[in-house]
């Protein structure tokens, strides 16, 4: 009689937490600039997430809102510029926006800026920031993005917020895997 409770409660409260879970998170809009701050947990080794963000020509295996990346130049080995396409809606509207990127890597880091004469954004910046946490990765991303395209202003950051927490969750399972 008891088991049927245990195997419902255990369906409804886990007792193993999602292996990526989003810590904390803030998104602010200001003079249309979103400033958007993301800590997370990934349950896989530093290394693991470091090189699927970085695996520009299989983003879109890590992000199912990347819909192309290909490298454009490779400066360096750790500096490239990368083109992508990311299909993003907003209720039921969609859009595919291009953005085209320098990106730098280092052993922990990545910093990526955006080109707006190669892009649909007036301006953007982000930073994927790694720390280990034993066999696992903590992770601070800060992004600073101007859309050139409408996005409606009261509920825009709100589906913003929510496209990047979905975005991190689904690449942490990537990576999760990929270990």
């Amino acid at each position: 009689m008891h088991r049927p409770l245990l195997l419902l409660l255990s369906a409804v409260f886990p007792l193993t937490a999602q292996a990526t879970e989003i810590l904390d998170s803030s998104i602010n809009l200001e003079n249309g600039r979103y400033s958007i701050e993301v800590n997370a947990h990934i349950d896989a080794p530093l290394e693991t997430v470091l090189d699927v963000i970085t695996d520009y020509e299989n983003l879109p295996r890590a992000n199912p809102s990347i819909t192309e990346s290909r490298v454009l130049l490779a400066y360096a080995p750790n500096r490239h510029r990368v083109h992508t396409v990311i299909r993003a809606c907003i209720l039921f509207f969609c859009k595919s926006v291009n953005q085209v990127q320098d990106i730098k890597r280092d052993a922990s880091r990545v910093e990526a800026v955006i080109l707006p004469e190669l892009s649909d954004f007036r301006m953007g910046s982000a930073r994927w920031s790694l720390f280990p946490d034993n066999a696992s990765t903590r992770m601070h991303f800060s992004s600073e993005l101007e859309p050139d395209y409408w996005i409606p202003p009261l509920i825009g950051p709100w589906l913003i917020q929510q496209r990047i927490h979905n975005e991190i969750i689904e690449s942490g399972r990537y990576m999760e895997q990929a270990h």
